[in-house]
């Protein structure tokens, strides 16, 4: 009996001095505001709108029908579901060691015993036996979870399957930004292509009445030869933007789980808008963006793992028990003399493993350590990402509104020359030339539009996907 209580006070003092460590987030030295914050507007980031369905702000219903076929069909995104539910599944592996387990066994064996086997008794001589061996029973066992073994196998897995969730939303923002920035492109190549094509007819006409001009004598072959020029390279810039429409096009079959040959997107050259995107502070950020999430996930499991390795110190000790029959004839087995059971605990110490143990901890410890330090990679990442989007949103609104004022100006200045042209003041030529000013005017402020949109989209993504709702969809 005292050796018992003896084995008690020790397991006790080992339990005490064996616990997994305690994961604590890692503290990181985040700024209380971007840089030109004053110039935005402060989010609400936990209201209704779900953040994933930030392109229906913009207001185009082919967005959002592409955004919803990509998100059936994109294989990518089809990939990180499974990853989650794979995930799922090893968590629930882990979680059931923190229950028994139950198995029914049983064997039945015609056997021999040889008479030549080690003797037990020296004053009965062996022989051999043939008999028949009929055991069912059922076994039960339950680990002991003293060091934190089980326990930091589960919050591993629990920690595995939340980075899992957070990488498929990673995806989903990945795919939804990508799906946008293609068709905007898209679009934008069907506005230029429109505006070519006027342009293309305006210096046909420069063209022709450069060409009687030339013939009476009022100019010289040179004016004739310029407009040539121009109409030519006019032809050329649209049959590139429609090789990169075609491009973009693939591209865009390939993210909603198409085949490009069969993929066609119709011609859209309807002006697009901007949206303004109020800003969260820099903490919500790193709760928002499922990359940051992700990375965090990884540094719990990690910790988990140096409880896992550590626990290999101490003995694993395994409550086992079982119950069933033992008969050598079927009518024999199922009375009280047939009954066969155990019950007790078995206990496994590692006294001499070479340094393994050790080597195993000091591994998952740097694998800790790599963890923060990827951690804290992806944060400076992210605000990396938003300080990019924020000025360069704020230098871009400044560029279209330049873009915006010229082409205006342009504009002022063409119906000016439709003034004179109609007064008898200028000519023709004069006419299409200022209609040709104004359309590549026009065209310069569609391509600061389009250079808006796609740094909107990427502020969109730097700050998680959104800036109205914290809500996230289910798997």
């Amino acid at each position: 009996m005292k050796n018992v209580g003896f084995f008690v006070l020790m397991l006790l003092g080992l339990v005490s001095c064996s616990s997994p460590p305690k994961y604590e987030k890692v503290k990181l030295d985040v700024p209380a505001e971007f840089r030109d914050s004053n110039a935005w507007k402060l989010a609400k980031p936990y209201d209704q709108q779900l953040k994933q369905k930030w392109w229906e702000e913009l207001g185009d219903d082919d967005l959002n029908s592409l955004q919803e076929r990509a998100f059936k069909n994109n294989p990518n995104l089809k990939i990180a579901v499974e990853k989650v539910n794979q995930s799922r599944a090893n968590f629930n592996i882990s979680n059931a060691g923190l229950f028994p387990q139950v198995n029914a066994t049983g064997r039945l064996a015609r056997l021999e015993i040889s008479s030549a086997r080690p003797l037990t008794n020296y004053n009965t001589p062996n022989q051999a036996t043939v008999q028949t061996d009929i055991l069912p029973q059922m076994v039960a066992s339950y680990e002991l979870d003293f060091w934190g073994r089980v326990s930091s196998t589960v919050a591993a897995g629990q920690a595995n399957l939340e980075q899992s969730m957070a990488d498929f939303q990673n995806v989903r923002l990945i795919l939804s930004t990508d799906v946008a920035t293609y068709y905007f492109n898209i679009k934008q190549a069907d506005i230029e292509i429109d505006l070519l094509n006027q342009l293309i007819r305006l210096q046909e006409k420069a063209l022709l009445l450069a060409s009687e001009r030339y013939k009476l004598g009022l100019n010289s072959a040179l004016e004739k030869t310029q407009q040539q020029i121009a109409l030519e390279t006019t032809s050329g810039q649209i049959e590139q933007l429609k090789r990169t429409r075609g491009i973009f096009e693939h591209a865009l079959a390939t993210l909603v789980g198409q085949n490009a040959t069969d993929f066609k997107l119709g011609v859209n050259a309807i002006e697009r808008r901007a949206l303004d995107i109020p800003l969260g502070i820099p903490s919500v950020l790193l709760e928002r963006r499922p990359d940051v999430a992700s990375a965090e996930r990884a540094v719990a499991a990690a910790n988990a793992q140096i409880g896992i390795a550590q626990a290999a110190y101490y003995p694993q000790i395994v409550l086992g028990g079982g119950f069933g029959y033992q008969a050598t004839q079927l009518a024999n087995l199922y009375y009280a003399p047939s009954r066969v059971w155990s019950f007790g605990p078995s206990l496994s110490l590692p006294l001499l493993d070479g340094g393994r143990i050790d080597a195993n901890v000091a591994f998952n410890k740097s694998g800790y350590a790599i963890a923060v330090e990827n951690y804290k990679k992806v944060v400076l990442t992210a605000m990396q990402e938003v300080e990019d989007g924020v000025s360069g949103v704020l230098a871009l609104d400044k560029a279209l509104d330049q873009a915006t004022r010229a082409s205006r100006s342009a504009l002022k200045i063409f119906e000016l020359s439709q003034d004179r042209y109609k007064g008898g003041v200028a000519n023709a030529l004069d006419l299409a030339l200022a209609e040709q000013a104004y359309v590549n005017v026009k065209r310069l402020e569609t391509q600061a539009m389009a250079s808006r949109l796609q740094v909107q989209i990427f502020l969109i993504k730097a700050i998680g996907g959104g800036w109205r709702g914290d809500k996230s969809e289910g798997l």
